[in-house]
């Protein structure tokens, strides 16, 4: 029974879910905290492609070679890990995972990876009533494209409405730059707008003037806003229900098989 509530401890400590936010081609700090570590400690991407991100005192040959930097050195309770360099590739879950006081201990962080973009949106009319609006996009991620709504609709070609898209890189600087046209005759209550949409991670929008606007593309099983949300104090809670659930029904059988036992020793000696 005392094996038995041990390997369950084993099994169940975790810490608290933490989902933070990284730019594309920058570093980005997966936190871990391990007080009284034991032994050594490992990272390891858990979705969507399953791969080990950091090995105590071994040196990995995957892409995360070369790309992590940890700080035990300087604290010995301080188990992150410092990935630098972040690609697209990059977004998913990890887990840090590690043993203290003879008890395993995962962390798991939610990294969004977001790429910015600068955006200038401008408009001109033309003879015969023909309205055009331009969309000038850069940015530093090629996945990406322009997408033009009125009213919260997207908007595409049609025989009232002639869009057109076209992009290049920029050889000095890297960036790339997307450019697109909306032309139309209708008489629009509303203006449309462009925005700048990207594969699988989240956009940040500069604009012309710097400000900025952050946009979010699709990651399956995750929110498309990385940001922290009300609700998430109260998902943290009911996640440990289970657990505590699991945890006092151990306790109640051998709280019971104890008093099995008592019994048992008075039988025997009125015996």
């Amino acid at each position: 029974m005392r094996t038995f509530l041990w390997v369950l401890m084993v099994v169940i400590v975790s810490g608290d879910d933490t989902t933070i936010r990284g730019f594309l081609e920058d570093s980005v700090l997966l936190p871990c905290n391990c007080s009284e570590l034991d032994k050594g400690f490992n990272w390891q991407m858990e979705e969507p492609n399953p791969m080990l991100v950091f090995l105590f005192n071994k040196t990995l040959l995957n892409r995360y070679k070369d790309r992590t930097k940890t700080f035990q050195s300087e604290n010995r309770n301080n188990c992150s890990v410092l990935l630098t360099n972040i690609t697209a590739a990059d977004q998913g879950k990890y887990r840090c995972l590690f043993r203290s006081q003879d008890v395993y201990t995962k962390f798991y962080v939610y990294l969004n990876i977001s790429a910015s973009y600068t955006l200038c949106q401008t408009e001109e009319s033309q003879s015969g009533g023909v309205k055009v609006f331009r969309c000038d996009v850069s940015g530093r991620y090629r996945e990406s494209w322009i997408q033009w709504t009125l009213d919260g609709q997207p908007q595409i070609n049609s025989t009232t409405t002639n869009i057109t898209h076209t992009n290049y890189t920029d050889a000095v600087t890297g960036l790339y730059h997307f450019n697109s046209t909306l032309s139309t005759k209708l008489n629009w209550t509303s203006e449309p707008t462009c925005d700048v949409k990207a594969k699988n991670i989240s956009t940040l929008n500069l604009g012309c003037g710097g400000n900025s606007t952050a946009r979010y593309g699709n990651w399956p099983g995750r929110s498309q806003d990385p940001r922290p949300q009300p609700i998430v104090w109260i998902r943290s809670c009911i996640k440990f229900i289970p657990i505590v659930s699991v945890l006092g029904f151990s306790l109640l059988l051998f709280s019971q098989y104890l008093r099995q036992q008592r019994k048992r020793e008075v039988n025997t000696n009125n015996v």
